[in-house]
């Protein structure tokens, strides 16, 4: 692999703005009401936000997912409309598109627009395969096959300056901050829950479950370290500049042979390669069915970690250079700056995303002032913390509420806010086919963006389909 260089960033970061917690995504269900999964995930769903839910009757005895995908993706760099406005062109005399003029108020508004680090986010995770079935008095299992990929990129305003206006005259630019990460790994996931003694006052009905996770990791890079600035300055009568630069930074990968583009002949994409990272992870989760109808959820999922310790490669440098004047050298010492040094060999570790969740829902026909309602509602909140900023992780709290309204029985209709956490605040909206044995979902938590195209600056696609025997 080539050293990742810090100049490479803008471009990365560009690109993915040209498109628009992970593992609650795979609960299709769920996503639509707001992400609200700690009590509403029932059977294949639970696996991996509350296994002790694959104990909660009122799900078919066997259930089998296939392929239930979520894409999300966002960028605070700018909204669709300043992207369309500045950065598509603009017809001329002939009719043909050529770049728009930026000027410098143009200029200055699109970085108004941006906060102190905007970065753009994309995630992946798609629940290949996952079956849960009850087994009677040994219990209730649940497994499943997922994978999980995702990238940020992270560049301060200082970089968006510099790239936008170049380096004028006593110019400082902060560069400290900037970074890139991205990572794909696959879990196979095995859970068991069952319901225990009622041990708990005021409730109906108690269950606990727990799963473990094994992890291969195929790819990661992290920067670890970003420190850097720019000057440019006038030392003299004559007004010659004076350029000075500075950059700390490291980063760390590894990634499996396909990964490499140096290699010759290029390795075939396979769908099981040999990992370069194995891990394991935990989750736990309790249940509580209280007397009113109402259930209380807690869950603890993806405590643990992933070892990478094949092809790895460790980058770093800490370097600057000053120059009077301008000469082609500059050039030369600004590319040279951001080279830094590989080393090959060792290990490093990632953590897993810990989340813990806490959340209620209950029945709406049971709740005084709303029993009057025909079909049936489901009314939800969640308590979602992140314990770490790791594989699109975040320690920013998230609220969410949803609700899911079958007035057709075979059409569930669902919808939710989401306040917090990663991004900002969302509605989100999703709805069944319930077919008895054949389940399939469509969900959205950037629903708002369909009443607001031009200011949206992140999209989330996600569908899934069950079997239940």
């Amino acid at each position: 692999m080539k050293t990742m260089r810090i100049s490479s960033l803008v471009a990365l970061a560009v690109a993915f703005s040209l498109f628009a917690f992970a593992q609650d995504r795979t609960s299709i269900t769920t996503l639509g009401m707001g992400r609200t999964a700690v009590t509403i995930a029932r059977g294949t769903d639970a696996i991996g936000i509350n296994p002790a839910n694959l104990a909660v009757p009122g799900i078919a005895p066997f259930v089998i997912s296939l392929v239930q995908t979520d894409t999300h993706i966002s960028t605070e760099l700018m909204s669709y409309d300043t992207y369309m406005k500045y950065f598509t062109g603009i017809p001329d005399s002939t009719g043909k598109r050529v770049p728009y003029p930026l000027t410098d108020a143009d200029k200055n508004y699109i970085l108004s627009q941006m906060p102190a680090n905007p970065r753009t986010k994309v995630n992946v995770d798609i629940m290949w395969a996952g079956l849960s079935f009850q087994a009677g008095v040994l219990g209730n299992f649940g497994f499943a096959v997922m994978d999980h990929a995702g990238s940020t990129i992270t560049l301060t305003q200082g970089y968006v300056n510099l790239y936008m206006i170049g380096l004028p005259s006593n110019s400082t630019f902060d560069l400290s901050g900037t970074n890139f990460d991205a990572w794909l790994y696959r879990e196979y996931n095995l859970s068991y829950a069952r319901k225990i003694p009622n041990f708990l006052p005021f409730t109906k009905s108690l269950y606990v479950g727990a799963g473990i996770k094994f992890i291969s990791g195929f790819g990661i890079a992290q920067t670890t370290k970003s420190n850097g600035f720019i000057t440019n300055s006038t030392t003299d009568d004559l007004g010659q500049n004076t350029i000075t630069a500075s950059d700390d930074f490291a980063t760390q990968r590894a990634g499996v042979d396909f990964f490499n583009n140096d290699a010759s002949p290029k390795p075939e994409l396979t769908p099981f390669p040999s990992p370069v990272g194995q891990g394991k992870g935990f989750d736990f989760g309790l249940t509580a069915e209280l007397n009113d109808g109402m259930m209380v959820s807690w869950s603890l999922t993806d405590a643990g970690s992933i070892t990478w310790n094949k092809n790895v490669i460790i980058t770093t440098g800490d370097t600057s250079f000053v120059y009077h004047g301008y000469s082609p050298a500059i050039q030369d010492s600004a590319k040279n700056i951001f080279k830094g040094k590989n080393q090959t060999g060792g290990s490093f570790t990632t953590a897993l995303p810990t989340v813990m969740r806490l959340g209620t829902s209950m029945e709406a026909q049971k709740i005084p002032g709303l029993s009057f309602l025909p079909g049936h509602m489901i009314l939800a909140f969640e308590y979602a913390q992140g314990f770490n900023e790791s594989l699109g992780n975040t320690t920013k709290a998230r609220y969410s509420i949803g609700t899911e309204y079958r007035i057709i029985p075979l059409l569930p209709l669902r919808t939710g806010l989401v306040l917090g956490g990663d991004d900002i605040t969302r509605w989100a909206f999703g709805f069944g086919l319930d077919f008895w044995v054949l389940d399939l979902d469509f969900a959205t938590d950037t629903f708002g963006s369909a009443f607001y195209p031009k200011s949206f600056n992140a999209m989330t696609v996600a569908f899934g389909l069950k079997v239940r025997l």
